[in-house]
Parts: structure tokens; sequence; C-alpha cells
């Protein structure tokens, strides 16, 4: 049984040596051909044979056989490179050499439309009213002062009223809208204005054509929309007062409004004020409906007014919230003509 054991124990070596005996070792670097660096993690890749190369760029594939074998030598940022290598004995040490690789993108287009043509090609025609526009227009109602927008008129109501009106439709067929809400008091009937102070507004959008998607149904004609004003600058306090004044009808008011912001919250509060007596014009007789009026010292009997405005609102913003809360109350007492 021991002689058994050690003839098969001398087959296995004898069979060992003789297989050591037939396989080979490929030894080589790696190297960038432009600054002759060794190239790190370089992968030798042959059928069942692989190797990646050092951080000096060297690799080493053991137990190969005698023969020609094909290898890939690859390497990010270098083309890849074929070689083949012929096995056996006295074989000398290899030094392949990467190219950096160029890469040709495709052809990059980068095109924009100016706001004019955005504009133009919008299905709906939008206008977009800035604070400037509304002080250097600034009449005895916001829609009075709208009305010098093309498309845009008004019916006025009395001397404080007035009510939209966007290419011919008026009443229900234009929404109002500020701060994301509607206005519904215009809608009514002849004698219902905008109850808006427009001193303090910022940004109005006014959009010509039907926007009932967006804005529901009383959109047909159009939407005024009073958007929020900008968040006051960071640690900021600003104060703004307006002096009103009329000769025709006598007209005194004043505007104040003041804005602060601190760390995350803020706050606006605006108080308006008008008081104005009977509109003046240069005639002693109104013929209205087939009816004569006479009037008195050439005064519009019944066009005087006065209105008192107030709003307050709070705020808390932070990175990607904004909330504000808002309180305002509009109280006018109009004349009406005729009446």
């Amino acid at each position: 049984m021991l002689y058994k054991i050690l003839s098969v124990g001398l087959f296995f070596s004898l069979c060992s040596t003789a297989l050591a005996q037939n396989s080979y070792q490929i030894k080589g670097f790696v190297i960038h051909a432009n600054t002759l660096e060794p190239a790190k993690g370089a992968t030798i890749v042959g059928e069942k044979l692989f190797s990646v190369s050092t951080s000096t760029g060297a690799f080493t594939i053991n137990n190969v056989f005698k023969g020609k074998y094909v290898f890939t030598i690859s390497h990010i940022g270098c083309e890849s490179e074929t070689i083949s290598i012929d096995v056996g004995p006295n074989m000398n040490e290899l030094k392949i050499f990467l190219t950096e690789s160029t890469t040709v993108l495709d052809e990059v287009k980068v095109s924009e439309k100016t706001k004019k043509r955005k504009a133009m090609e919008v299905p709906i025609v939008s206008q977009t009213v800035t604070k400037g526009f509304l002080n250097n227009n600034r009449e005895n109602s916001l829609m009075q002062t709208l009305s010098k927008i093309p498309g845009v008129s008004t019916i006025t109501i009395g001397s404080g009223q007035s009510k939209p009106v966007i290419r011919g439709l008026g009443f229900n067929r234009v929404a109002v809208v500020q701060n994301g809400i509607k206005h519904e008091a215009q809608q009514w009937g002849n004698d219902h204005g905008i109850e808006i102070d427009q001193h303090g507004i910022q940004n109005i959008q006014i959009i010509k054509g039907p926007a009932s998607l967006l804005y529901g149904s009383d959109a047909i004609a159009g939407v005024v929309d009073i958007q929020a004003n900008k968040i006051p600058s960071p640690n900021s306090f600003d104060g703004e007062v307006n002096i009103l004044g009329e000769s025709n009808n006598d007209l005194l008011g004043i505007s104040a409004g003041l804005s602060s912001i601190k760390d995350k919250w803020f706050y606006r509060t605006r108080l308006t004020y008008r008081d104005y007596g009977d509109y003046k014009v240069p005639t002693d007789q109104i013929n209205f409906e087939n009816y004569i009026f006479e009037l008195h010292e050439n005064n519009l009997r019944n066009t005087a007014g006065i209105e008192a405005d107030a709003s307050v609102s709070i705020g808390f913003v932070s990175e990607g919230i904004t909330s504000e809360t808002v309180f305002s109350n509009v109280n006018a007492k109009n004349g009406f003509f005729a009446k």
C-alpha cells in the first residue's frame, strides 16, 4: 500500500514539473507615449488571460503556454493598443506605449429668442406694467391709469371708481386677480368698480385675449393680474410718501408705505387718504338724455368723494419657502353725476 501512495505522489510531481517547464511568464511595462510616465491601472486582456498594470506601469501574466497570443491594452484617456506576442523561452520584457485619445464631439448649437420674439409667438398677448409706468401715468383710479395701454379702456363710474374693459369686453368677461385671488365685486353692476388701492403696486400683467384655462371662465376677454410685490432686501427698512393733488376738483391726498425685513420675517404697511370736491367743466349746461342740467359755477354736482385705504402684511422667507399674509381694506364714498 505504501508503494502505491509513493507511486501516485511521484507521478503528480513529475506532471507538475513538466507543466512548469512548458509554461512561461509575460512581463512588461505600459507607458504614456507623450510624457513617458507609467500608465497605472491599464488593462492587458487576451484570450483567457488578464492583468492590470501597477503604479510603476509594470504587469505580469503567469502560466502562459508556448504559442502566439494577441493582447489588447487599454487605459482611460488613451487609444487602445493591440499587440501580438510569441510566447516561448528567452522572452524580453515588453514596453507598450499608449497615445492619448482625441474625442471629437458633434456640433453643439446654442439658440435663444429675445423677449420680443417670444411675446410674438405666444398665442395670448400679454403686457407687463411696471411701477415706473404707474407713477408716470397716475390717474384717479387704477383702471384709469391702465387705460393708457393699447387695447385697455375703462368704464368710469362717478369720479373715483372705474371698471376694466379689454378689447371691448368687460364685467364678468374680464378677471381681476391680486396676489392670486380673484376680485369679484367689479363684475356685478355698472356702479361697482375695482376695490384696490393703486398705490404701492409694483407689477401688473395685462393679458389680452382668452385666458379661461388659467383664470377660469370669467377671463374670456382678458385678465388684470396684480402680482405680489418683491420681498424687501435683507435687513432693510424702506419708506415712501406720495402727495396727491389736483386743481380741477381740489383733490388733496397722501399715501404712505413702510416695509422692513429682519432675519426671515418681514412686514409691509400702507395708508392712503384722498378727499376731493366736484369737478369743474367749461360750460354751464349739460344735455344728458334730452334733459338739460344747469351747472352751478361750472361744477358737476355730486362728483365729489372721499377714500381711505389701509393694508398690512406679514411674511416669512427662507430657502425654498416664502409665505405672506395680507389684510387690506378699501373704504370709498363716490358721488354719481346727475343724481
